[in-house]
């Protein structure tokens, strides 16, 4: 994996890799929470975002990875790490697709970088959990995790910790737990050779501050984002599977229906990971002038 880390005019550290074709159009993506590049860069992906003509480009969130946590950290302040990351590559305009947790950084990009952003994709995107209402559809496991968020960051790290522990020394004691709570769309892509060694390598990769990182981005879901949706005037694509339910369903129809210039993409019987399987169409839709 072509990786490399860019020093921040704050000292902080933001690691990236490539895949696809060098000299296409950028797009830019957001992993998961918790999660790293790696997320992005699934194995069709090179492949995939050649044939298109795109260079995909993932980007390592504050405290992911091989990037620098950042104390404090705003969702309105990941644009500006971005446009960084840009400049350092030369890019002028660009498409921005978050999966998942990656999706309202998407979103901040699309709201506060309009004079760079071509379009802005969002799939099986979280939106907010502010309130437990917003947890409804989820799984057991996350709403707790969003009881948590809505109380402080620092409610959340004990979980975070144990979780990352969990998933560094015995991942497949944590794929395997993972797996009793999935649809069975996302359970068909898991046992996939393939995929289940993308899903341990990311494990693998996802840096000693990866339990902080992930207890921050929770609290960040959880408080006011900083921007206003109808405020976008970047055009966003929605994905959504309606069997999904780490994100449910209702979190896409109610971002796509704020989106001045949205569509919403919902499939039956589809999961949270449908990424996998329509990667091409996302990357064609965000690359699309």
């Amino acid at each position: 994996m072509d990786t490399r880390v860019f020093e921040l005019t704050d000292g902080r550290e933001i690691g990236c890799s490539e895949a696809g074709d060098p000299d296409g159009h950028p797009v830019l993506g957001f992993h998961g929470t918790p999660g790293s590049r790696r997320q992005i860069l699934i194995p069709t992906a090179d492949e995939t975002a050649k044939g298109l003509g795109i260079r995909l480009i993932a980007l390592d969130r504050p405290g992911y990875g091989h990037s620098t946590f950042q104390p404090g950290r705003r969702l309105v302040d990941w644009p500006g790490d971005v446009a960084q990351v840009a400049d350092r590559l030369d890019l002028g305009r660009f498409g921005v697709i978050g999966v998942s947790g990656g999706g309202p950084h998407a979103l901040a990009c699309a709201a506060l970088l309009p004079e760079r952003v071509t379009r802005a994709g969002v799939v099986s995107g979280v939106w907010s959990t502010a309130s437990v209402d917003d947890a409804e559809g989820m799984m057991p496991m996350n709403k707790v995790v969003g009881a948590l968020a809505r109380r402080s960051e620092r409610a959340l790290r004990p979980v975070t910790s144990a979780m990352a522990l969990v998933m560094r020394r015995r991942p497949e004691q944590a794929l395997r737990a993972m797996r009793r709570q999935l649809p069975p769309a996302d359970l068909a892509i898991l046992e996939r050779p393939e995929m289940r060694e993308a899903f341990l390598s990311d494990i693998a990769h996802a840096g000693p501050t990866a339990a902080r990182a992930a207890a921050q981005d929770l609290a960040i879901f959880a408080r006011p984002f900083g921007f206003e949706l109808g405020d976008i005037r970047v055009p966003v694509d929605f994905w959504q599977g309606d069997a999904d339910r780490t994100v449910p369903p209702w979190h896409a129809r109610r971002q796509a229906e704020q989106v001045k210039d949205s569509t919403l993409h919902e499939f039956p019987g589809e999961g949270h990971l449908l990424v996998v399987d329509r990667l091409g169409e996302v990357l064609r839709a965000v690359s699309a002038q």
